[in-house]
């Protein structure tokens, strides 16, 4: 009697430990398709169609200095870990833009011209 029991038992507790664990990964990917939906959603990366950022640069560990539009006008400004330093106000004339060619070459078509300028420096 007690043998029958004690198989009961121990099958009864491998059924609940399988179970939870069923549970537990549902629950898991129920986790990731809520942080995948969230991140598409826009509610993350609101965009603002008065505020972006033209370029940024590190200047060291933690200091970036950083060129926005804001509105019509051009700022540039130190962002620091735990503040932001207003530099000055830019005029449109004083920044240089990426031309669109270099936006919309491909990295195969610069990896072919690095490799013909290396070809032709080692010829010479």
């Amino acid at each position: 009697m007690l043998l029958i029991l004690s198989e009961i038992s121990t099958l009864s507790s491998v059924f609940k430990l399988f179970l939870l664990l069923v549970v537990f990964f549902v629950l898991l990917y129920g986790a990731h398709l809520f942080t995948k939906w969230y991140a598409k959603s826009g509610i993350v990366n609101a965009r603002s169609s008065n505020i972006s950022v033209i370029e940024s640069q590190q200047i060291s560990p933690g200091k970036s200095i950083i060129i926005a539009k804001i509105g019509n006008r051009y700022v540039s400004f130190v962002l620091f870990k735990e503040n932001a330093v207003f530099l000055t106000e830019l005029n449109e004339e004083e920044l240089v833009f990426q031309s669109e060619d270099m936006k919309n070459t491909s990295f195969s078509e610069i990896l072919k011209k690095a490799k013909d300028f290396n070809h032709k420096n080692k010829s010479e």
